[in-house]
């Protein structure tokens, strides 16, 4: 995992969103190989191991990863994913989640911004790609995605609303037809396989804490 996604990442428990604090056992250059993560609110724990980001246990990649399809993707395929994503260039990540991972490499001809590869299997990322790990919600901070494809394994509604919290403002989903467009999205486009929509609102994010100030005396 990227050194530079650890800014991103949010504790996916039920309570508001909060950093992780982050033990870094071993690096090499901006890449992550083994660090421990922990939310200073509910106490929840995860990790970086083998520069996979885990935040649905240790068990095998494979436990929270639908099989990749056998066909490869297409340039035709890999073509269609980019412009729906919408991004030339980027300093946010784009997101490819499940079987959509399988188009990383070609895609980076294409799309000049960092990649985060959800669920991704067994899939063998490029230099430059971080690689995470969940169970049913994103753990990433608000507006911390230029774009995101979700496939259909992943496409329930708190998998979605979860990458519609995390997608900076018009920045665009990726998902099967017969998914819910998460609130706060506009439509783009639609067929009979995918729709595409872009993000409208605004999404609350951190909580600042402020100490008040003493009450006076006198």
């Amino acid at each position: 995992m990227q050194r530079d996604l650890l800014d991103a990442l949010r504790c996916p428990g039920t309570h508001e969103e909060s950093w992780l604090v982050a033990m870094v056992l071993e690096a090499s250059g901006p890449t992550l190989l083994v660090a421990e993560l922990a939310c200073p609110v509910c106490g929840a724990e995860f990790r970086i191991d083998d520069g996979v980001a885990h935040f649905a246990g240790l068990a095998p990649l494979e436990r929270h990863t639908p099989a990749l399809p056998a066909e490869p993707y297409t340039s035709d395929m890999v073509l269609r994913l980019a412009a729906l994503l919408g991004v030339a260039e980027s300093q946010l990540p784009v997101g490819l989640v499940g079987r959509h991972a399988a188009a990383s490499g070609a895609l980076a001809s294409f799309v000049s911004a960092p990649q985060l590869l959800i669920n991704g299997g067994s899939v063998i990322p490029g230099p430059g790609v971080s690689r995470i790990v969940v169970a049913d919600r994103l753990p990433l901070g608000v507006e911390t995605l230029a774009a995101i494809a979700v496939d259909a394994a992943h496409a329930t509604s708190p998998f979605l609303e979860s990458a519609a919290r995390a997608l900076r403002l018009g920045g665009h989903l990726v998902a099967p037809a017969e998914a819910p467009v998460p609130a706060g999205m506009r439509e783009l486009a639609r067929d009979a396989t995918e729709w595409v929509a872009e993000t409208t609102t605004r999404a609350s994010g951190l909580v600042e804490l402020r100490r008040r100030a003493p009450d006076s005396v006198g």
